[in-house]
């Protein structure tokens, strides 16, 4: 397995990825995510995302064949009233097509991820998960991550 930090060569094999998380996430709720598209994560947007020095894309390729990515932001809150100021690594999405799946690659993006936040004195990795993605939640567990913040919804007849 190799992983490699992603360059603008990448973007329409990282909006391919996209897709297919696209999909799980639209089959789910369909209310809220549209079905994957060209437009949905297109590779002009992923190229301006490679372009802004604060994220961070790796690619993991399985025998040179790609397999999954992850794309990380480095955050940074200035101090308010009511909090503190806080830096984190939030990771927006993580990737791996379904042939790989539960063959390492998503841990080493995330190794890669950890490698990011030590080298940019961080000591705070979030990402976001949907409840109803038991699969993405198991895995986020066993990679070491905690439930901090829950959100909730509720949706008035009629209304969404």
């Amino acid at each position: 397995m190799d992983i490699r930090l992603a360059t603008p060569d990448d973007a329409e094999i990282i909006a391919a990825f996209n897709a297919e998380v696209q999909q799980v996430h639209a089959e789910a709720l369909p209310s809220l995510f549209k079905p994957p598209s060209s437009e949905t994560f297109p590779a002009s947007l992923v190229r301006q995302l490679l372009a802004d020095p604060s994220t961070y894309t790796f690619l993991g390729y399985v025998n040179g064949a790609p397999a999954g990515y992850i794309y990380a932001q480095i955050l940074r809150r200035e101090e308010t009233a009511w909090r503190y100021a806080w830096d984190r690594l939030y990771i927006h999405h993580i990737a791996v097509t379904q042939v790989y799946q539960r063959h390492g690659v998503g841990q080493a993006l995330i190794h890669a991820a950890i490698d990011v936040a030590k080298a940019h004195g961080l000591s705070t990795i979030a990402l976001d998960v949907w409840s109803f993605n038991t699969k993405a939640r198991a895995f986020f567990a066993a990679q070491g991550f905690a439930v901090y913040n829950e959100n909730m919804w509720l949706h008035l007849s009629g209304q969404e």
